[in-house]
């Protein structure tokens, strides 16, 4: 019987280093598997994600609301689910240069200048995870032949950060994130779910965040309630994606230039040191999105919108969404005494007044939640003269 047992488990550890294995030849950085039986373990996480959506903390995010439903019930997302596998894919630009933390940190000064989220500065992730997550099914099927399965990219409710800590691939950081000990966090994350038999490769890993508070000290909106505990309500990657409404007046200058999400705690993070650049080349920047004038983006017309993020996850949020966003920044970049001085006189009058000119015409957008932006970002400029 022990023999039985012992040769069984030799087969099944045998499959999942061949799993693993062909994960990486699918251009993913990190790959664990685990039997959704093992779901079972994560007894403390309904109680802590009730307390979560009992505190109204996830702002417009009603899909989170559902989202629990499919924790009891995993077999609604693919019926006669058996096992799942996690995968991590890193996004860091292959061009990114040495200190890029401490580069993108810098960026955050430049108050001309748009920031957009490293993440959002390349192809839509959720393309590029579907299309890998597809070609990794492909090659697991040589392995254990045919099987049902899903690829499940953000889209779909599953708790993809619980999964993964679950199979051995990281530990949820204080800023709530997914953290790995060789890649950071800065990575997307994937999960395949099959309807074959497969066992939980490794158990979770130990938080190795110690009394490490950077994340939680740097955060521009004091968006942490304390570790492990966010309030998307005054997060700026929630304000200026999730959020489809005005954004609260009291929170717009502490946006500061960040017109597409925010990277604050992941580029003060010291695990981000061993960050690696991406395994494909659709992460790379396009539209010059790591260093483009507000002023610029400002001026795009909304075919110009289109046409430049398509293929891009900044599409979803919408021309007007993104037009709010720039307008707030703008009404950041109004110039105080004292700032700026690595520009000259001519060249900061001169944004400025292309600055008020096109916020001036904004005003009269037909779309309320421009308009009414751009009139907030011109009243900084007029109250600054």
């Amino acid at each position: 019987m022990n023999s039985d047992i012992k040769s069984k488990n030799l087969i099944a550890r045998e499959i999942n280093k061949k799993i693993k294995k062909s994960g990486y030849e699918s251009g993913f950085s990190a790959v664990g598997i685990l039997a959704i039986d093992d779901l079972k373990t994560l007894n403390k996480l309904p109680q802590d994600y009730n307390d979560y959506l009992g505190a109204n903390m996830y702002g417009d995010m009603t899909y989170l609301e559902k989202k629990l439903q499919y924790f009891h019930e995993p077999g609604k997302i693919l019926p006669g689910v058996q096992s799942a596998i996690v995968v991590a894919m890193n996004y860091l630009s292959r061009e990114t240069k040495e200190n890029w933390q401490k580069v993108e940190l810098k960026k955050l000064e430049n108050q001309e200048n748009g920031y957009v989220s490293i993440y959002a500065r390349g192809r839509d992730y959720h393309k590029v995870l579907k299309k890998n997550l597809r070609l990794f099914a492909d090659k697991i099927s040589s392995i254990i032949g045919k099987f049902g399965h899903r690829a499940c990219v953000d889209s779909v409710p599953i708790f993809e950060i619980e999964l993964a800590v679950l199979g051995g691939i990281g530990w949820r950081g204080k800023n709530t994130l997914l953290l790995n000990k060789d890649h950071g966090s800065i990575f997307f994350l994937g999960v395949l779910l099959l309807d074959y038999p497969l066992e939980t490769d490794k158990l979770s890993v130990m938080d190795h965040c110690g009394t490490c508070m950077a994340c939680i000290e740097i955060c521009p909106t004091n968006a942490f309630l304390g570790p492990y505990k966010l309030n998307a309500n005054r997060c700026i990657s929630y304000l200026t994606i999730e959020h489809k409404g005005i954004i609260p007046i009291k929170l717009r200058p502490l946006i500061g230039n960040r017109i597409y999400g925010c990277d604050d705690c992941q580029l003060i993070c010291p695990w981000n040191k061993f960050a690696r650049v991406a395994q494909v080349a659709d992460f790379n920047t396009r539209n010059g999105l790591d260093d483009a004038r507000l002023v610029d983006l400002f001026s795009w017309t909304e075919s110009e919108f289109r046409n430049r993020h398509s293929g891009s996850s900044i599409l979803r949020i919408g021309y007007h969404q993104w037009l709010r966003n720039i307008a707030v920044a703008l009404g950041n970049a109004a110039p105080q005494k004292e700032k700026h001085k690595y520009r000259s006189e001519k060249n900061k009058s001169e944004t400025k007044r292309k600055a008020i000119q096109l916020l001036r015409k904004r005003i009269t957008d037909s779309s309320p939640l421009v308009s009414i932006h751009a009139s907030w970002a011109l009243g900084e400029y007029e109250s600054r003269i």
